[in-house]
């Protein structure tokens, strides 16, 4: 089993106080001091609603925004409305389509291809607006740092709004309409929206309505885009997540209906990793044109065509992942000696699957990894991080070696002349072997407490689901428990096995899914349990998920 540094988090000594002056268990206190929250954020997180929504017109530029799309229909321009190919930018364009449906005539939309044009605005595509007449480019989910693209849109007479939530890379000052709440002048109180939550905000100003029945296409944006799950993105994924149970969309019930979901019982899990990435997937092997057409059909029967073609797509997408995975991992076996940082590369890899490759390195190796596919002499690809790696600060100070790059704490694309790469690798692993110890790279399991056996019931369970909606910045809570022992053989269920487990004063079942864990169960007299809650609705009582066990320490 994967050795994992549990990293058991300090009980706040206050935590009795704060629980009886807002009426909570003392571990759901902690629980919220350990993501974060102040006193005074308590009632917002666990009781917000779209009520507690922020002002839209306080997004910088969104007013300027409004008022150029404005005069453009009145004046019956041509208007070319530009989107990423993910499904943050396939929903942000969605969204802003239910303003641009009643003008057919002034406003048309554009997805790159990934393969053949890569992420966002490029010279090809301003060029033939140009030709087209277009007189002003609205960019989602792309365009903050796209400052040469936007130049030569202005030098031909086309103007550009930028609706973005990407970092912006350096202090310059920018002449054209940017509306994204990480600029440094932003008042708007949360800076971590994505963009189809910002285009949802720009629905509401072009409107003057609150557009609640886009919701459920920004909680599609703000699961898959992997954003944090604090502030305002809580309170917008909460409500998206009601309103994708009831939608009359019919993309999403042909989604559902084509991946054995049943709409009413659509969660974070669902979207993930079952709807998401068949709305990726045109836009990785085939064009995202595909996935935005499903949902701008409202006709069922061509959106279950379209959610079938995309099912087909998602399956040849992981058939090519395989593939490159392989390749990788050979390379990787044959030439590894514990670098700080694994960089792979082939020819002609297709550069739709790389970020999951990189991923999937990433998370077997600890370590940041980076997948690059060269076609002749210029190689794109993508590099996925891990916990302690800010992954972009790294390429900052790498910029010499690259032609490209952009991204986030994480995540990042990366384009790079074949006669650096030796080079890129060497300054990559430097940087990485300086800014971090040996114990940094041995992955991480973050618990929130230590709980004992006689703490766990049903209301705790149920007050511990308040904190729902899990995901980035708002974690599944994790808890310890030391000095267990067995107290049944496991038995196999489904995809899982059951366990009886003792501390001595009570007993409780175990899920384990993982045969490794189940090894050390059966082997061990005596271990510690890394876990979550789950309620058995049949039975009505808590069971333990157990997600990781070591051989018991006495700690705690």
């Amino acid at each position: 089993m994967k050795p994992k540094t549990w990293k058991i988090k300090k009980t706040d000594p206050q935590i009795r106080e704060l629980a009886g002056r807002h009426n909570l268990d003392p571990i759901v206190v902690q629980l919220l001091i350990n993501r974060g929250l102040s006193e005074g954020d308590f009632d917002y997180f666990l009781r917000s609603s779209r009520l507690d929504f922020h002002d839209a017109s306080l997004l910088p530029d969104i007013e300027k925004a409004k008022q150029r799309v404005k005069k453009a229909v009145s004046g019956r321009e041509k208007v070319l409305v530009f989107g990423d190919y993910d499904v943050d930018g396939i929903t942000s364009l969605a969204i802003f389509y239910e303003y641009a449906k009643n003008f057919s005539e002034i406003f048309s939309f554009y997805i790159p291809h990934r393969v053949k044009e890569g992420y966002g605005l490029n010279k090809e595509a301003v060029l033939k607006a140009k030709e087209d007449g277009v007189s002003l480019i609205i960019a989602f989910d792309c365009g903050t740092n796209s400052y040469q693209e936007i130049g030569l849109a202005r030098s031909l007479g086309i103007e550009t709004i930028v609706i973005d939530h990407h970092y912006l890379k350096d202090d310059r000052v920018f002449d054209f309409v940017l509306v994204n709440p990480k600029r440094k002048d932003s008042s708007y109180p949360f800076a971590d929206l994505s963009a189809a939550a910002l285009a949802f905000k720009f629905l509401q100003v072009l409107t003057g309505d609150p557009s609640y029945q886009v919701l459920d296409l920004v909680a599609l944006s703000l699961i898959c885009d992997v954003v944090p799950l604090s502030g305002e993105n809580r309170v917008l994924l909460k409500e998206g997540l009601l309103a994708l149970k009831s939608t009359k969309r019919v993309a999403i019930k042909a989604l559902c209906k084509v991946s054995g979901i049943r709409q009413e019982n659509i969660d974070i899990f669902h979207v993930g990793y079952i709807l998401g990435p068949r709305i990726n997937a045109s836009g990785r092997v085939a064009h995202a044109q595909e996935s935005f057409d499903l949902f701008l059909t409202e006709d069922q029967s061509r959106a279950d065509k379209l959610a079938k073609q995309l099912s087909e797509y998602n399956q040849l997408r992981k058939n090519i992942e395989v593939q490159i995975l392989k390749e990788a991992e050979q390379r990787i076996q044959k030439n590894f000696d514990q670098p700080a940082a694994i960089v792979v590369s082939g020819e002609n890899w297709h550069p739709g699957v790389l970020g999951i490759v990189a991923s999937r390195l990433a998370d077997k190796y600890s370590r940041p990894s980076f997948v690059i596919s060269f076609d002749h002499d210029i190689g794109k690809g993508s590099a996925r991080s891990i916990q302690s790696v800010h992954i972009l600060e790294m390429l900052d100070k790498c910029a010499d070696s690259l032609i490209e790059y952009g991204g986030h704490r994480k995540a990042a694309g990366v384009q790079i002349d074949k006669g650096e790469l030796e080079n890129f690798k060497e300054k990559i692993n430097l940087l990485i072997e300086e800014s971090l110890g040996p114990e940094e790279f041995i992955p991480v399991l973050d618990i929130d407490s230590w709980l004992s056996f006689e703490d766990i019931d049903i209301g705790l369970v149920e007050a511990v689901e308040e904190l729902k909606p899990y995901g980035e910045g708002n974690p599944l809570p994790f808890f310890a428990a030391k000095g267990i022992f067995k107290k049944s053989s496991p038995k196999k269920i489904n995809s899982w096995f059951s366990i009886w487990l003792s501390d001595g004063k009570r007993t409780l079942e175990g899920m384990v899914y993982d045969k490794e864990i189940l090894e050390v169960i059966n082997c061990a007299d005596n271990f510690d349990i890394a876990f979550s809650l789950k309620l058995d609705n049949y039975h009505n009582m808590p069971r333990l998920v157990i997600r990781d066990c070591r051989l018991s320490r006495g700690e705690g």
